[in-house]
């Protein structure tokens, strides 16, 4: 019987990427694997105060990242996140982390791990890693339909022989994709084409074949290894540390045991995207459309950014929603409310940590997504059933009659009830397979360490 191995594990430098890869580390510290996390101070930080995170499981190792002068806001070791980091400044950042590589490298000759866990946008740490003969593995903590999407428009720069049209982007989302993609370094334009190609005879998928099964089979075709689904890695428990807070919890699970079953929506679009004051304005429009949807909004804005709510939203909202309405500034308890009986819709961006809890608790899909990934896990959740979309003009802009009427589809009228049979039935069979995925996972990862250690 072998000893355990010792896996690094190297996320990329957001909390949406952090959580995936702290439960996975936690399956896998269960079976057989010694774990090392390795993210800057600030991001361990982050993770040493979420639930997910186990110090009895996982160890960190820290990465100091050293920006060049071009972007002075990067050189303060606070801003190496994506919290609160303006969107201009993701990709310098990106290319801060991949010219940290030669510290990353010291890192792999101190642990001398058995295998590398990996990120989007981190080819250069499986490049490393093959230097020194340690398999490393590609884990995409998004969706299989976005991934397919992605790695065949960045290869083809075209959507065209995309087997997948349902999914697809709309001509103004590939304009912007495109536009964004002008202004990244040209060797981070391909980091999620390499990041796949480089994986070691498998990739894991943060998914299930029950939700995208012919988009797993699509990405394994195209690489000529395994895509592998891991299964739901969901967790029930409430983030750590809200203490004070956990009286203004207490309120809004008794306001929810107020109301009628499904009567209740709740709004929530991540924690680093903020509504521009133009889509809360819309959003706050299409709410009030339909009086009789209850709903709970989580608005967050920007740390020293902050407007207060009665200036954001339309004149008067507050008090005309009043009783069929709690508006949350920054941080809500979600699972909690999803869990709840009365909640019968969850208004998100489709970011996918979101998005895989929703399913976990049979809520119903209002997709509003914001940028690149999500339009297509919006359209993947509406082609299986679990979702509508909410419909923008031919230049991206929301409307509330839009929102609206999206609303009504789903607390009102039948869709919303076939939605909630739906995504219930893709739960049920999720769960059918329990812990199939991961231990799966666990035994192809075990046979490469074993293979490294034999060569």
């Amino acid at each position: 019987m072998p000893g355990r191995f010792r896996l690094l594990m190297l996320p990329w430098l957001a909390h949406g990427h952090l959580v995936p890869f702290l439960e996975l580390a936690n399956e896998l510290h269960d079976r057989n694997f010694d774990i090392y996390l390795c993210s800057t101070p600030v991001v361990i930080s982050s993770a040493k105060s979420s639930s997910s995170f186990n110090s009895d499981k996982i160890h960190t190792v820290e990465i100091h990242l050293r920006p060049t002068g071009d972007f002075p806001e990067l050189l303060s070791p606070s801003r190496h996140t994506t919290k609160d980091l303006p969107r201009h400044l993701i990709f310098p950042l990106c290319k801060a982390f991949r010219m940290a590589s030669p510290s990353f490298c010291d890192i792999l000759d101190q642990i001398k791990p058995d295998l590398l866990i990996y990120d989007s946008f981190q080819p250069w740490a499986a490049e490393a890693a093959a230097t020194r003969d340690i398999p490393a593995v590609f884990y995409a903590i998004t969706g299989a339909a976005s991934y397919a999407f992605v790695y065949h428009f960045l290869h083809k720069r075209s959507i065209d022989g995309f087997p997948f049209p349902a999914v697809c982007m709309k001509p103004h989302e590939l304009k912007n994709l495109s536009k964004s993609a002008e202004n990244i370094d040209p060797v981070d334009r391909t980091a999620i084409p390499r990041a796949l190609e480089m994986s070691t005879k498998l990739c894991l998928i943060n998914t299930s074949r029950e939700i995208e099964g012919k988009y797993i089979d699509y990405i394994s075709e195209k690489l000529g290894k395994t895509a592998l689904p891991i299964g739901s890695l969901i967790r029930v428990q409430e983030n750590k540390g809200r203490g004070k807070d956990s009286d203004e919890d207490d309120e809004i699970m008794r306001w929810l045991d107020g109301k009628e079953k499904h009567s209740t929506l709740y709004l929530s679009f991540g924690s680093e995207y903020y509504l521009s004051r133009e889509e809360i304005q819309e959003i706050a429009k299409g709410l009030e459309l339909i009086s009789s949807a209850n709903f709970i909004w989580v608005i967050r804005s920007p740390a020293g950014e902050e407007t207060p709510l009665v200036e954001a939203l339309p004149k008067g909202f507050l008090e005309r929603v009043k009783g069929r309405g709690i508006i949350v500034e920054k941080w809500a308890p979600q699972i909690k409310i999803l869990s709840h009986p009365s909640v019968g819709g969850f208004v998100m961006q489709c970011g996918w940590n979101s998005f895989l809890e929703s399913i976990h608790f049979g809520v119903p899909i209002i997709a509003i997504p914001m940028h690149s990934e999500q339009f297509i896990s919006a359209r993947m959740a509406v082609e299986l059933g679990i979702a509508t979309e909410v419909m923008r003009d031919d230049d991206g802009r929301l409307y509330g009659e839009d929102i609206g009427k999206a609303v009504k589809s789903v607390v009102a009228e039948k869709a919303g009830e076939e939605m909630r049979a739906k995504v219930r039935e893709v739960n049920a069979q999720m769960k059918m397979k329990g812990k199939q995925g991961i231990d799966n996972t666990a035994a192809l990862l075990s046979e490469l360490c074993l293979s490294k250690n034999s060569s």
